[in-house]
């Protein structure tokens, strides 16, 4: 290090001793020659200034982006006539929701895949349903043949054996199946053993134990009592039951209850039981009241009364059935084994995407350019066939519902946003004025950035002039802008890496 040192000292002294001569031999020389040396020197320096700076000059010229000028009408389709934006979707097409809530069990079709009518796309949890429809047909079995069992002589016995098994069935129901949920006594009543409401279940399981109790008491008197009164004590009891039992099972039957598989197991079949015991009372009711007549209408009557329970066991399993209603191709599938759904999630779309259609909305000036059957152009390359226009404004967006009819084959698919350009030879429309409804641009066109969206215009002296504008939804490469632009507004087809102010050149072909 000390040794370059020294050689850069050496060297600047040799060069300060060099400088010293030369000045020394300049001023030496006649005034005259002094005066020329220093002229030649002064005019090279300008002379190199001069030319240094006519480069750069050059050079910026050369490195000015070159952007190329369209129309907003020619940018967003709308040169030619009004311009709109569609919605592709399916003729025929069905949106499914869940009837009920419950877990996903099982999912038998994927997305894409085709479908016929009243196909099981998944079901939902529904042991307790099954055992509720078993239950009901074992009822309904047991009515047909009471109905041919049934005499005069025995009819009042019938009704107070019904009674007896009634709360037989009830208290052992209770006793092995319904109190797995419940625990030690509180105040309110028998502890629950689950997430749910607490009070509300607690409260019920209590009233149902007097309810019990009372019943017993019933029993060893039943004898001297009316078989038709007794009847209808039962069905109330029973009915109470029931009310009780429903209400727990929307608790045992949610996501976070931790109610355990025995459980619910043991829920189901007392659900059943008290569904069947009903139907029994309502047999032995009409078999009784048939009176020595034996009417065989009041027989069949409770035949139909255990044929009704049956149907609506069936109906409550088929809700967890999620079926397509129509045959076509399955084009949405949210839901997966496992998942939790409330009643009326959205589950599955099955649509015929063969048969497309395009709706759109106008406005009422637009609605004159229409008629059933006139012709727009779709994405600037398709064509198509107005097959029906709204008579009156849609509440809601204030504008007129048309649907279009494609003419021919396409690439546009279901759930696609198309833009559709309407004849505009209807009304004359002014190439300067601005077009109705939001415009749809190029992306590319807009200039994005946290604080302001632009397009940008060429002024005068050939520098980019923005415009601010209001966006909103993105559609494909294209973008909707809410702001009001001349559709004879020349602005920059590509605004990416542009700024306000910025000096460039004009393509010739857009120039032309």
């Amino acid at each position: 290090m000390h040794s370059i040192f020294t050689a850069v000292l050496r060297t600047v002294h040799s060069a300060r001793i060099r400088f010293i001569k030369l000045w020394r031999r300049y001023r030496g020389l006649k005034m005259w020659q002094q005066i020329a040396i220093a002229v030649v020197l002064v005019a090279l320096i300008v002379g190199l200034i001069t030319l240094l700076n006519s480069g750069k000059k050059e050079d910026s010229t050369d490195q000015l982006r070159t952007v190329t000028l369209s129309s907003v009408g020619e940018l967003s389709g709308t040169g030619g006539g009004v311009g709109v934006i569609g919605t592709v979707r399916s003729v025929t097409e069905a949106n499914i929701l869940a009837q009920t809530g419950g877990t996903v069990r099982s999912v038998n079709t994927s997305v894409g895949a085709s479908v016929p009518a009243g196909f099981a796309i998944a079901s939902l949890e529904n042991a307790s349903e099954r055992a509720s429809v078993l239950q009901a047909e074992g009822a309904y079995d047991a009515a047909i043949a009471s109905r041919n069992a049934v005499s005069p002589k025995d009819s009042a016995s019938e009704a107070r054996n019904t009674y007896r098994n009634a709360f037989t069935a009830l208290d052992t129901t209770l006793e092995t199946q319904v109190d797995l949920f419940f625990g030690s006594a509180t105040a309110v009543g028998p502890r629950l053993l689950i997430n749910g409401d607490f009070n509300k279940l607690s409260r019920e399981r209590k009233d149902v134990e007097s309810l019990r109790s009372a019943w017993r008491a019933n029993v060893a008197t039943s004898d001297s009592r009316d078989p038709d009164t007794l009847l209808t004590e039962a069905e109330t009891k029973l009915r109470q039951v029931s009310t009780f039992l429903n209400d727990l099972a929307t608790e045992a039957n949610k996501q976070d209850s931790n109610a355990t598989a025995t459980q619910l197991a043991g829920l189901a079949s007392a659900r059943a039981t008290v569904n069947a015991q009903l139907a029994a009372v309502a047999s032995a009711r009409a078999g009784y009241r048939a009176g020595s007549t034996t009417s065989t209408a009041s027989v069949d009557a409770g035949v139909k009364s255990a044929l009704g329970s049956l149907r609506a066991a069936q109906a409550q399993l088929e809700k967890t059935i999620i079926r397509a209603p129509i045959a076509g191709q399955v084009n949405f599938l949210p839901i997966r084994v496992g998942d939790y759904v409330t009643a009326f999630t959205h589950t599955a779309t099955v649509a015929q995407n063969g048969a497309l259609e395009i709706v759109s909305y106008v406005s009422e000036s637009d609605r004159d350019l229409l008629a059933v059957g006139s012709k727009v152009t779709i994405e600037d390359k398709y064509q198509g066939v107005v097959t029906s226009i709204a008579p009156a404004l849609d509440p809601n967006t204030k504008q007129i519902e048309i649907h279009i009819a494609l003419s021919g084959a396409s690439e546009i698919v279901n759930g696609q946003s198309v833009r559709i350009t309407l004849p505009g030879a209807a009304k004359a429309v002014a190439v300067a004025d601005a077009p109705s409804g939001p415009l749809l641009l190029p992306l590319t066109a807009l200039k994005l950035t946290p604080s302001a969206r632009v397009v940008f215009s060429l002024g005068e002296d050939g520098r980019l002039v923005a415009h601010p504008v209001e966006i909103r939804d993105v559609r494909g490469d294209r973008i909707e802008v809410m702001t009001a632009l001349p559709a004879d507004l020349r602005i920059v087809a590509d605004a990416r890496g542009l700024s306000e102010g910025q000096k460039v050149n004009v393509a010739t072909e857009a120039a032309q």
